[in-house]
């Protein structure tokens, strides 16, 4: 154990003395192509890469945070599991199912022989405690409305039904789970393979309670098991003897290092410590300069970065505030100068790729309207307005941009805004409290449809983390929610998206992109819209210099 702690600093030593910034002269070449990062690898099965900030949560039923949500996709697997490429749901721990011509009604069928990765047998009943757990008041679940297609999974979420078994699920067999739905929901087989909506081990969590997700403790039944962590340093997964399709599991080992810094992840990279940089571990204002290499890899993804606002605290609580605040903030100029064009600029809280939505109008940068509302709202050039705080996590990106707005609303409002950095876990309670002003945030889909970014500002959703309610929104989205026509549906959302627009709970900024390193040796880790990776087929091929040039490629 020594001998790794002492590997891992001195690598961290090696990274910090060698600059991330680019640099043609000293990349190595393969194949005459040129490569960012080393080109040195052992000879081993072994994958590394940065799996970004702490996970706040190890229970997969509470947890929402994109590292928690990888580290989910390791240990546990759903019903369904997405392609690696396409996203399509693909037989999970379900090998089949069926749907009624209704669509209200699905029936999955378990894979014969499923275990728990202590060997005790999984069945449908596993599926059904879950579930109603996730649905449970009392769990507090910020994800439960995935759920809420499923019959009365509102009205007992909310209290008011008292009765789990009333929730429109059943386990009539240890191999069958019959999921009935209020109304039809043309995305509901995708929420399958959401890492919320996996197993819960019910016998390991009765026993342990809170300690259940402890290292010693923790039981799951995905591809891999979790061996060691050490905390704000690395996670160490190992291939699970009771996993299913085990014989499809090529990795002997994943080392997933929490690193929160930008430059020091490039920085590992680079050495060679790690074969993976995912999306968002790059410096922004060195993306430009990444293009030409082999192992740089860009593309769109549906994800946005925003501000969030509390809109339970004056001057806040003022639509027309909010309003001025949104107007103020220059997007063009954060893209193209900030971010080196790495990133476009968007007005809205939905991004692109959902063929047939339109979605609503995007905010512009607008200064001289920012004025005349602020004024409208009793502050004009700023006048007597009170002092307010962005809040970000550790990051120098999230620091870089809130700079940004902060000069652009003391530049076209004439107001004074002070920045609050937090770490990981105290940024997400502060925000899931209400325990603050304006806030960073983003969020990344879950599903291909815009309801998966549009549900979350209904009133009492666990993601809203803005206090805004508003039943005309509310409402349109749960007509959208039965509404069986597509177009008609799109246009139920888009005039939702245009409520909340109009109010501003949110401050959207831009539009997020992949821009990701990988080693030319990682076989089966594929670019695709929603940033999800399963590592079930993935592998290190030794003799990439004669099968390359795509790092990331499907075997040969």
């Amino acid at each position: 154990m020594r001998r790794v702690r002492l590997l891992l600093g001195l690598l961290l030593l090696s990274a910090a003395a060698t600059s991330c910034v680019p640099g043609r002269a000293d990349a190595p070449e393969a194949n005459g192509r040129h490569y960012f990062g080393s080109l040195h690898r052992a000879h081993d099965q072994v994958f590394r890469f940065n799996l970004g900030a702490e996970p706040e949560l190890r229970d997969p039923s509470t947890m929402a945070g994109q590292p928690d949500g990888r580290f989910a996709r390791m240990v546990f697997e759903g019903l369904t599991v997405p392609d690696p490429q396409t996203l399509e749901p693909r037989p999970g721990q379900a090998y089949r199912w069926e749907r009624t011509a209704d669509g209200r009604t699905y029936t999955f069928h378990l894979r014969p022989g499923l275990r728990w990765s202590d060997g005790t047998p999984l069945t449908s009943n596993d599926f059904l405690w879950t579930w109603r757990r996730i649905l449970a008041p009392a769990t507090a679940a910020r994800n439960a409305s995935m759920l809420y297609a499923v019959r009365n999974a509102v009205a007992y979420h909310d209290g008011k039904i008292a009765d789990s078994t009333a929730v429109g699920l059943e386990a009539p067999d240890d191999s069958t789970l019959i999921v009935r739905l209020e109304e039809p929901t043309a995305y509901f087989l995708s929420l399958t393979s959401f890492y919320i909506l996996v197993p819960a081990p019910r016998h390991v969590i009765e026993r342990y309670g809170v300690r259940w997700t402890l290292p010693e403790n923790l039981v799951g039944n995905g591809p891999f098991r979790w061996t060691y962590w050490r905390q704000n340093d690395r996670y160490e997964f190992v291939p699970s003897e009771s996993y299913w399709d085990r014989a499809s599991v090529k990795l002997e080992k994943v080392v997933a290092y929490t690193v929160d810094d930008l430059n020091t992840s490039t920085n590992l990279y680079k050495s060679g410590a790690i074969d993976w940089n995912p999306s968002g571990y790059i410096p922004s204002q060195y993306l430009g300069y990444m293009k030409p290499y082999a192992d740089y890899r860009t593309g769109r993804y549906h994800g946005t970065y925003f501000y969030s606002v509390n809109v339970t605290q004056p001057p806040l609580d003022d639509v027309w505030v909010r309003r001025a605040l949104n107007l103020a903030i220059d997007r063009e100029s954060i893209a193209r100068d900030l971010l080196k064009g790495s990133r476009d600029p968007w007005g809205r809280l939905t991004p692109s790729g959902y063929p047939g939505y339109v979605g609503a109008s995007q905010v512009r940068y607008d200064p001289e309207r920012a004025r005349r509302a602020l004024a409208r709202a009793g502050y004009p050039g700023g006048r007597g307005f009170p002092r307010v705080s962005i809040l970000f996590n550790t990051s120098e990106d999230h620091r870089r941009i809130a700079e940004a707005i902060q000069a652009m609303w003391k530049r076209d409002l004439g107001i004074d805004v002070e920045l609050s950095n937090q770490e990981w876990g105290s940024y997400l309670q502060a925000t899931s409290t209400l325990h603050y002003q304006i806030a960073r945030r983003s969020w990344i889909g879950d599903y291909l449809d815009p309801n998966t970014f549009l549900q979350m500002l209904t009133s009492g959703d666990g993601n809203n983390r803005s206090g805004w309610s508003n039943a005309r929104y509310d409402a349109l989205i749960r007509l959208a929610s039965r509404t069986l026509d597509p177009a008609r549906r799109f246009a139920t959302l888009a005039e939702a998206e245009s409520l909340a627009v109009d109010e501003a709970p949110y401050f959207p900024i831009y539009h997020y992109s992949n821009t990701e390193l990988l080693k030319p040796w990682v076989r089966g880790l594929y670019l695709n819209a929603l940033d999800t990776h399963l590592l079930t087929r993935v592998w290190i091929d030794h003799d990439w210099r004669q099968h390359e040039p795509l790092a990331g490629e499907a075997p040969r």
